[in-house]
């Protein structure tokens, strides 16, 4: 006969749920179960793949000069930042004689030793411009007028131009340094 007395019964070590908790406990597995099922059909319902639309920087320059084959005046010489973005323009000249025919005669060239001006530095053979210049405009002129003096003398206006963010790829690529503003120091 089982006992009906006033004492509780002692604690046997056995937990037992309610079915309040129990019920609670397998809702929320219902739930959870329901999101992950609806985040998972979503996914492989989404048709065709999707794009990741990436435009890398165009970085080019070209040279901008008044030549007069006539005189032998090479003037107003600048770069132009043909890139997307801002870039740091370097310029190297180079001299060399062509005879009649148009070959070049090796040996012969001079490559004139023109001071830097005000906005360009001179550096390794180059002359920088110290500021990036913004995409589509100019830099400062380089030589304002040059006379090639002797019959068959070029002077080959030659320049590079690279992307100016981050800085430190213009410090590695191009082997100067930059200062606080941004100005290349050579």
């Amino acid at each position: 006969m089982p006992y009906k007395g006033k004492h509780l019964r002692k604690n046997t070590g056995k937990h037992r749920f309610s079915r309040k908790a129990l019920a609670l406990c397998a809702a929320l597995v219902l739930v959870a179960g329901g999101a992950v099922g609806g985040t998972v059909a979503w996914l492989t319902a989404v048709d065709g793949p999707v794009e990741n639309v990436f435009t890398p920087a165009q970085v080019s320059c070209t040279v901008d000069e008044d030549f007069s084959p006539s005189t032998g005046v090479k003037e107003n010489v600048r770069v132009q930042n043909t890139s997307n973005v801002p870039a740091y323009i370097r310029v190297r000249l180079v001299g060399y004689t062509e005879n009649s025919a148009g070959e070049i005669v090796a040996g012969t060239g001079v490559t004139p030793d023109i001071a830097a001006p005000q906005g360009w530095i001179l550096s390794n053979g180059y002359y920088y411009c110290q500021a990036p210049v913004a995409a589509g405009a100019y830099t400062p002129e380089l030589i304002p007028a040059y006379t090639l003096t002797e019959d068959g003398q070029v002077l080959e206006v030659l320049a590079e131009a690279i992307q100016s963010q981050p800085a430190d790829v213009v410090q590695d690529a191009w082997d100067v340094t930059l200062d606080a503003d941004g100005l290349i120091q050579g």
